[in-house]
């Protein structure tokens, strides 16, 4: 079936399940994300200001928090970090 044949009810329902199984696959990657993570783990991730580092200093089941190296918080969700290997 073409999508330009399908009737507003069938579209409705076909974003339903695609946007049920983004939801599914973000919360897997997120899951296989936090399994890696620790509090102390130097970490970086793009903000409105550009390229942000920081320090992990709580894990929630869903966020973490993140202090950035000029002393804010960030919640951040474990999908949008990179975790920065070789720290000396």
């Amino acid at each position: 079936m073409r999508i330009e044949d399908m009737s507003l009810e069938q579209l409705f329902e076909l974003n339903e399940v695609i946007c049920r199984r983004i939801d599914e696959l973000r919360a897997q990657q997120d899951f296989t994300v936090l399994r890696k993570l620790r509090i102390g783990q130097q970490v970086n991730f793009d903000s409105a200001e550009g390229k942000t580092f920081g320090t992990i200093i709580k894990i929630n089941r869903k966020t973490l928090i993140v202090l950035g190296e000029d002393q804010r918080q960030w919640k951040i969700s474990p999908g949008l970090l990179n975790i920065i290997e070789n720290v000396k």
